[in-house]
């Protein structure tokens, strides 16, 4: 450790505002300068100092979700204060996460709650000062047992109480001693809270499909009206004067010759029915408008990529990258602080349709960029909601750079009558979350849609379909480990399809067909197969039928149809694989990870050379774009060797 430490490292973008270091050789937290800069405005102004009995942290958030504000003065006792910035300062200069990075203002904020504010009410109440109840371990077994109430508060505890531990008493100045009864107790509550624990929602499929239709009408409308909407914006940010209501008028006393009223803007830009539809009736009411139509936006870039709330917020204006490729998928750039506790920039691959509701956001930023000559690359993607006030006023670059917050009213209205919870609804969440007591789930309720159920939605429906490796999910997901994707996915074998069709889609005479065409599929590429067959299944075929045993060969086509119906009798089943195919009827206790290196000892696989080896040269092209310090990278590199191994074992000198 070096002789200084910097205040949140890594969590400002210039110097300028950057907090005041601390020098470890001199630290004693007992004598901290009052003038300390806990935090600076972004033009270098002091915002927070220690003798301040309000932090505010804002500058350092790693997403503008982040409350940010550390209040000593409201919610702990005067006779505390002290106590109170002590503990946290500690935390401020010697916490570290993952990778060792300093603590985010969001672990701070939620030491702050559910840790130095409980303990500092317990000891105000039991009239006992800090290093007592820390050092003491029956008034820690005590506010334990009466104050850690939640599980949030637990683990703030326990966490507390290791970075205690970990720290030299004399620079804590508190004498403690770790207790492996406390350690036990806190273990144990932590298991009863467990039991109570409940994941996100999963958003049932119905509404999840209905409302994300409803959302591309409303996207696809917005799209027909865009060009007038955009110069009526323009013109609204220009002057007060511009569509003004008569009460304006009247309290104003504004020239009429130089003030056009609102009915007559509305319909010179033929805006009077779309803002019929969602009751925009004068100047106010527009500014909510253009707030609802940024949400509507923001839930469908939610459902089609998984990004977390703040990671979204954190999107800036030029945030699509265009992919140029007819693959249908675009990417969309922004930063996590998930992987190393610090902002690292990257990527979620969405749908090329995403740029539609991309396009619009942009569309809103431009007016608001030329209007107040600003470089609309720098501004975020969804901007903050106090730009609509006249240009001459100072106060609107700092305004429209500000990040917005969003409130679940913050959408255009869908309509309710459909996405409220029906009884199917309600049994299909119980069928996933099969040990989940549903009880906020009334029936006829409306659902209420919050950003984190998008993204166990998307696990649980993207694995259940069988599409999407649960590696490539991971990646999406943005999560640092496999069982956190395996935890969020969690009840995909019970999900039901997301799209369901009417008997008259043509995907109804697919599933007619589809014994059929795995019949024929089978033969095909099996049996008539001019390929060596590797594998358990495709070494008996090679053995059996297709080398020395041909009459069974014929049997097969002279009793086509007892083939396919047992095909449709489920006795027999086919699919094409990556390296071959499978004929198990059962289902794959590997399906989930997606993993094909178990098919080479399955009993029901056919592997042929041809696919394994694009199989490993696709690996090895994908091994390239990972991190090598990575979990992901070590897992890839062990199941590329396991198939070259395989591939070594199926073709021996042939190899």
């Amino acid at each position: 450790m070096g002789a200084t430490i910097q205040l949140f490292e890594n969590f400002y973008t210039d110097q300028i505002y950057a907090p005041d270091k601390i020098n470890i050789n001199t630290f004693n937290i007992n004598d901290i300068k009052k003038d300390f800069v806990i935090s600076r405005m972004t033009d270098g102004q002091i915002l927070s100092t220690y003798q301040d009995n309000i932090w505010n942290l804002k500058p350092y958030r790693s997403n503008p979700s982040q409350h940010g504000i550390i209040n000593f003065e409201i919610r702990i006792h005067k006779d505390h204060i002290d106590d109170a910035k002590k503990l946290m300062f500690l935390l401020l200069v010697f916490g570290s996460g993952r990778n060792g990075s300093q603590y985010s203002v969001e672990t701070l904020g939620h030491y702050f709650n559910d840790m130095i504010t409980p303990l500092l009410n317990f000891a105000n109440n039991s009239k006992k000062t800090i290093n007592e109840i820390f050092e003491n371990e029956s008034y820690l077994y005590k506010y334990i047992k009466d104050y850690c109430t939640t599980r949030s508060k637990n683990q703030s505890l326990s966490s507390y109480l290791i970075f205690l531990d970990r720290l030299n008493n004399k620079i804590t100045g508190i004498n403690y001693k770790r207790s492996k009864n406390i350690f036990a107790f806190l273990k144990q509550k932590g298991r009863e809270f467990g039991l109570l624990l409940n994941q996100t929602e999963l958003i049932p499929s119905r509404i999840l499909f209905e409302s994300i239709k409803q959302r591309w009408e409303q996207i696809e409308e917005i799209e027909i009206n865009l060009t007038n909407l955009m110069s009526f914006f323009d013109k609204y940010i220009e002057s007060e004067r511009f569509a003004a209501s008569r009460t304006m008028i009247e309290h104003f006393n504004w020239d009429c010759n130089k003030t056009i009223l609102w009915e007559k803007a509305v319909k010179h830009y033929y805006l009077d029915n779309f803002f019929a539809k969602y009751n925009v009736k004068n100047r106010r009411h527009f500014q909510g408008f253009l707030t609802k139509i940024q949400g509507t936006c923001k839930h469908l870039l939610h459902a089609y990529t998984g990004m977390r709330n703040g990671e979204l917020l954190n999107a800036k204006n030029n945030c699509l990258e265009k992919i140029s490729t007819e693959s249908g998928i675009c990417r969309i750039i922004s930063t996590t602080s998930k992987f190393t506790g610090t902002k690292k920039s990257v990527s979620w691959v969405s749908t090329k349709e995403i740029e539609r509701v991309i396009f619009i956001l942009n569309s809103i930023n431009r007016v608001v960029a030329n209007k107040y000559r600003l470089n609309s690359n720098d501004l975020p993607l969804f901007i903050g909601g106090n730009i609509f006030i006249e240009k001459e006023k100072v106060s609107a670059n700092g305004n429209i750079r500000a990040k917005r917050k969003f409130e679940n009213k913050d959408e255009l209205p869908l309509d309710y009558t459909i996405l409220s919870i029906s009884l199917k609804d309600k049994q299909e969440i119980e069928e996933i979350d099969f040990n989940k007591n549903i009880k906020d789930l009334g029936i006829g309720q409306p659902w209420e849609f919050k950003s984190h159920q998008y993204r166990r939605s998307l696990a649980v429906y993207s694995i259940q379909s069988g599409l999407v490796s649960l590696g490539a999910l991971q990646i999406q997901l943005k999560h640092l480990f496999r069982e956190m994707t395996l935890y969020y996915s969690n009840g995909a074998s019970y999900a039901r399809k997301l799209f369901d069709v009417s008997k008259e889609h043509i995907a109804n005479d697919f599933d007619q067909l589809k014994p059929e065409l795995d019949t024929l599929a089978y033969i095909k590429n099996v049996v008539f197969s001019d390929e060596q067959l590797f594998g358990v299944h495709g070494t008996f075929i090679e053995r059996k039928l297709k080398n020395k045993e041909l009459s069974q060969k014929e049997y097969i086509l002279k009793n086509r149809e007892k083939t396919l119906q047992q095909f449709k009798n489920g006795e027999i089943a086919y699919k094409e694989t990556a390296i071959g195919g499978c004929i198990s009827t059962e289902a794959c206790n590997y399906a989930l990870t997606r993993s094909v290196i178990t098919c080479g000892g399955c009993d029901s696989s056919i592997i042929k050379k041809s696919k394994l080896d694009n199989v490993i040269k696709n690996q090895k092209e994908f091994i390239k774009f990972l991190d090598k310090d990575s979990v992901e990278y070590r897992t890839e590199v062990r199941d590329l060797e396991e198939l070259e191994k395989q591939r070594k074992q199926f073709l021996g000198s042939k190899a």
